[in-house]
């Protein structure tokens, strides 16, 4: 789970792609790319964005890897250059979060070898769901419609800030106070790990700052649940 600043490597397609929903999300995020042509198409979609030799140390520490990025988006053409960023990336921050696609499907060991918290093969991907518009198509045309698509139903991750009153809440109590019409499907204690502890497990968690409440629900919802997590004052 990414939540602070990060940085995606590439302006092609697929990052133009990953930066929408980035930006849906409300994440805080810099494009960078070497190619001129590449920066500008991403400037022009209204993506922050810059031209940076992410093969150089001094550079992407001037970016803010090691001091204050907290993850990366490794989405370069190559699978060469995305190994080359991830152990670069890994050996300037040892705590960082990093996403990768793979190209080839031999590539993935190597990325994980070198340091990726996950790989993605995009290809792998569309080939599994290009199989399932066609054997299952009324299962695929229910999940678009409910959790991707015209219902606007969306997936959140909201971490509990410094002055929240919802510090030292139980979970039982939080639940009877929420007033938004979202689907609170469990929370994730950083100081314990990153496992989903879910709502459903009855599970009276304690909540504490740095806390990861994970939710479903609309944009507007979520954005309101959102508020109502930041405010210093118990909701009435």
């Amino acid at each position: 789970m990414m939540h602070g600043k990060l940085a995606l490597f590439g302006c092609n397609t697929l990052a133009l792609e990953v930066a929408l929903r980035l930006e849906e999300s409300g994440q805080s995020f810099v494009m960078i790319d070497k190619d001129d042509a590449a920066v500008a198409k991403a400037r022009e979609e209204g993506f922050r964005a810059e031209k940076l030799d992410y093969t150089d140390d001094h550079t992407l520490r001037e970016l803010g890897l090691g001091i204050d990025l907290e993850g990366i988006f490794c989405l370069l053409p190559e699978d060469s250059e995305n190994v080359f960023l991830v152990i670069t990336a890994r050996a300037i921050d040892p705590a960082l979060r990093i996403v990768a696609i793979c190209r080839e499907p031999t590539a993935a060991s190597k990325l994980m070898a070198a340091g990726a918290d996950k790989v993605v093969d995009p290809y792998a991907i569309s080939g599994a769901r290009v199989h399932d518009l066609i054997a299952r198509p009324d299962v695929v045309e229910l999940l678009e419609e409910t959790v991707f698509g015209t219902q606007d139903l969306n997936i959140a991750e909201i971490t509990i800030p410094a002055g929240s009153w919802v510090h030292g809440v139980r979970l039982t109590e939080f639940k009877q106070r929420m007033k938004q019409n979202v689907l609170l499907l469990g929370v994730v204690d950083t100081e314990h790990g990153s496992d989903l502890i879910f709502s459903t497990r009855n599970i009276d968690h304690n909540l504490d700052v740095d806390d990861v409440l994970v939710i479903i629900g609309s944009r507007d919802q979520i954005k309101a649940f959102r508020e109502m997590i930041q405010g210093d004052r118990v909701p009435g």
